[in-house]
């Protein structure tokens, strides 16, 4: 993705977004554009959902929310008008507002699992914060039940460079299908006014099987720097 010169990406993107009908949250044809384009005095968000344009630089954080657009079309195109209609209702405040808030944190740091079945256990192990549980105990379900996916953009560009403490804000998703289609649109049913930071469960994404060469040892998990036990 990286390698690709950044004129050769942007072509590509606007290729898929045209053929693929992809709109921004006001139904405007995305166009994804060199950053230079956004008016000083214009809003990202709100810029977006008005025109189509996606401003975009030559980073990966940005390539990245690139290639989240095109994964989940529906899903960015939802928040999106969740922020400019938060925007349009209460103006750019210092104070954003839960929504905003919360909307800011599943674009830029969110891990998704999508949960075949035992939901309800899942939250569970991480509402409590019963890392062993969770990635020990039940590790077989990471590859039968549960099973994760990358939203966030900044969290994908950590993992870019991985080290232990990268905490995700995690939201589960209840799906009886693993394909990209049914996961964005169960995703965008998840999205309402009603947002908040609190909707998501925190979750080291190293202790993930699989995700670091050292996690299948008890004691990687006893690091509570990095695996903390929930508030009192």
């Amino acid at each position: 993705m990286q390698a690709l010169p950044f004129v050769e990406f942007l072509e590509a993107v606007n290729r898929h977004a045209k053929e693929h009908g992809l709109r921004s949250g006001g139904h405007q044809p995305l166009l994804f554009v060199p950053q230079y384009e956004l008016p000083i005095e214009q809003n990202y968000e709100t810029w977006i959902f008005h025109t189509g344009k996606v401003p975009t630089r030559d980073l990966a954080h940005d390539r990245l929310n690139a290639m989240m657009w095109i994964l989940y079309p529906q899903t960015k195109a939802a928040l999106n008008l969740l922020q400019a209609d938060e925007i349009a209702r209460r103006g750019l405040q210092a104070s954003r507002g839960s929504a905003r808030d919360a909307a800011t944190l599943w674009d830029e740091n969110l891990l998704i699992v999508i949960c075949l079945d035992h939901a309800d256990h899942l939250a569970e192990l991480l509402n409590t914060h019963d890392w062993t549980g969770l990635f020990l105990t039940h590790r077989d379900r990471w590859t039968s039940i549960w099973h994760t996916r990358i939203f966030g953009h900044a969290l994908a560009e950590k993992l870019i460079r991985p080290f232990k403490s990268i905490t995700a804000h995690c939201q589960i998703l209840e799906c009886s299908s693993l394909a990209p289609e049914a996961i964005d649109t169960g995703l965008t049913m998840l999205i309402s006014d009603h947002l908040s930071p609190e909707d998501f469960y925190p979750l080291p994404v190293m202790g993930l099987p699989g995700w670091h060469p050292e996690n299948f040892q008890p004691a990687f998990y006893q690091d509570r720097s990095v695996f903390r036990p929930p508030r009192r």
